[in-house]
């Protein structure tokens, strides 16, 4: 197990130092940024690093290959805290229909809140105007899954995301595509998805200036270490961006109570001066089950730039 646990990682490792070849010329030039956000509170206390996650409804966003060995129909509601203010939550909806097809959709919304507005003085001041103004975001997505081969599963989605800013507002179309391949030891899963693959439709301005949209690859591996122990670990890019690592854990005290950690590589970004900034880029969560309902609540540090809280109840259709 441990070698080929070792192939895996190694060819993990591979992948990212492929993905430098392209890195970021574009840094922080993409644009309709909510499709880099998390909208599930086990994925965000696990940092993210679910790619590689067999039968879990909650990656549904993430690679839609691996909701179609999920346990049951459920549906899921998320409600997250932002910065400054801000804040979404999202709507999933997961349906194995039986061992060789899964559909899912999911609807996810971002609010910025209100901002002040300002103006720049013909001096290069800013000028408060007594307005303010706002962002938002909604994306809709429609999955399916299917059984390849005892090896392999396949995924994808089809997605819609309108994003407005003040009193303009853009659109765009979009494809996710994941595969997730289940390997000769049932422990360890490997997973690869490519998202938001698509065109804008429609633009901010009647100057039709095309938005980067922020084309993701990620390639991730799980192991079950123990029946109670799960760990899980990403590497991949989105436009704008560095190479992000992920690294997630989930520890079961009991089999209805899970506690979760997470980490991402870029907690640098979030570095300001102050001691909140050596804590960016972790994460943690509880996960519980009680009946036919899960609750799950995340706390992720951004640093300097505070905290993320998040809270998904699921509803599992059980018989």
């Amino acid at each position: 197990m441990f070698k080929q646990c070792k192939i895996l990682l190694t060819l993990l490792l591979l992948s990212s130092l492929a993905a430098l070849a392209a890195q970021s010329e574009d840094a922080g030039n993409a644009g309709f940024d909510t499709l880099k956000l998390i909208y599930n509170a086990k994925t965000m206390a696990m940092g993210g690093a679910v790619t590689g996650l067999a039968e879990n409804a909650g990656s549904l966003t993430f690679n839609p290959a691996a909701i179609l060995r999920a346990p049951n129909a459920a549906v899921a509601a998320t409600f997250m805290d932002h910065f400054v203010g801000s804040g979404g939550g999202s709507i999933d909806y997961v349906y194995p229909k039986d061992i060789f097809v899964a559909y899912g959709a999911s609807l996810r919304y971002w609010n910025s809140g209100n901002m002040d507005r300002t103006e720049i003085s013909p001096s290069g001041e800013l000028i408060e105007t007594g307005d303010s103004f706002g962002a938002q975001s909604l994306i809709a997505s429609a999955s399916m899954a299917r059984y390849i081969s005892p090896a392999l599963d396949l995924g994808g989605s089809l997605k819609f995301i309108y994003d407005s800013i003040d009193d303009a507002s853009a659109t765009a179309v979009m494809i996710d595509i994941g595969a997730l391949h289940h390997t000769v030891n049932e422990k360890v899963k490997v997973g690869l998805n490519l998202r938001n693959i698509g065109f804008q439709s429609s633009y901010y301005t009647d100057a039709k200036y095309k938005e980067k949209l922020p084309f993701t690859y990620n390639a991730g591996l799980s192991l079950r270490m123990r029946d109670d122990l799960i760990s899980a670990i990403d590497i991949g890019k989105s436009g704008g961006d560095k190479i992000l690592l992920r690294l997630g854990l989930e520890y079961f005290l009991h089999p209805n109570l899970a506690i979760r950690g997470g980490f991402k590589s870029n907690a640098a970004d979030y570095h300001m001066g102050s001691f909140l900034g050596y804590l960016g880029g972790g994460s943690l969560g509880l996960g519980w089950k009680t009946g036919k309902f899960d609750l799950d609540y995340a706390l992720a540090s951004y640093g300097d730039l505070g905290l993320i809280n998040q809270i998904t109840v699921n509803y599992n259709f059980r018989n």
